[in-house]
């Protein structure tokens, strides 16, 4: 009888086993580096600098300020849906396009409008590489660099980062593009820089690094006072 009581035991145990869920330690997955919560307000100054055809060059800066109205559980995550607004110097605020912001355990995605970008894959491991726009014709490797690393932004030290290599193009002849984004455990965002560049690609200019057009976006993360 004693035998009996004891194998029953032992197939109570298992089972409970196999059928209890153990919930992600999201310190070590690295989902800190992209909190989702519906009441934050995610604000950044930009710096626009536009490489025009006749060899001008247009500066602009203003604030975008991620707004949400909605956030969603999903199948082992969350959702929030918003709105971007843009915020010139005047004061002036507009609507700049929808944003949705997803998170679960294994990806966080970030669609603005119609683009929709993989931003971090968990777990955050080094070197660690992912296609971050399915969605597009042509694979586009994001890599993680730096991981759980300290940065430094302006005044500012971050102790636990993580920076994310959508592209560094730099010594092509052709084209310079160089994407990278910044990210801080609890805070998310802290700095982006979007550069694409073409070059003159004529003869005469080849190689020279001439600018025929292109744009550079940098972003910062602001803080309330």
């Amino acid at each position: 009888m004693r035998r009996y009581l004891i194998l029953i035991s032992l197939i109570i145990v298992f089972t409970s086993c196999e059928n209890s869920t153990v919930a992600p330690n999201e310190e070590i997955l690295g989902l800190q580096f992209f909190p989702i919560n519906f009441q934050n307000v995610d604000r950044y100054s930009v710096e626009e600098i536009n490489y025009n055809n006749d060899g001008t060059i247009d500066t602009s800066q203003y604030l975008l300020q991620d707004e949400w109205n909605d956030s969603i559980a999903i199948n082992g995550g969350v959702k929030l849906e918003g709105y971007r607004f843009q915020i010139d110097q005047d004061g002036q605020k507009s609507i700049v396009s929808t944003i949705v912001k997803t998170r679960t355990s294994k990806l966080a995605k970030l669609k603005v409008g119609n683009s929709e970008e993989i931003k971090l894959s968990f777990p955050v491991l080094e070197d660690k590489s992912w296609n971050g726009t399915p969605e597009e014709f042509e694979d586009d490797l994001f890599t993680i660099k730096q991981a759980f690393q300290s940065y430094e932004l302006g005044d500012s030290i971050y102790e636990n980062t993580v920076q994310i290599i959508q592209e560094d193009n730099q010594d092509s002849i052709s084209n310079y593009d160089q994407r990278i984004e910044v990210y801080a455990a609890d805070v998310g965002l802290i700095y982006r820089i979007s550069s694409r560049i073409e070059f003159c690609r004529d003869t005469e200019c080849l190689g020279l690094q001439e600018i025929e057009f292109g744009k550079t976006i940098i972003m910062r993360k602001e803080f309330d006072d």
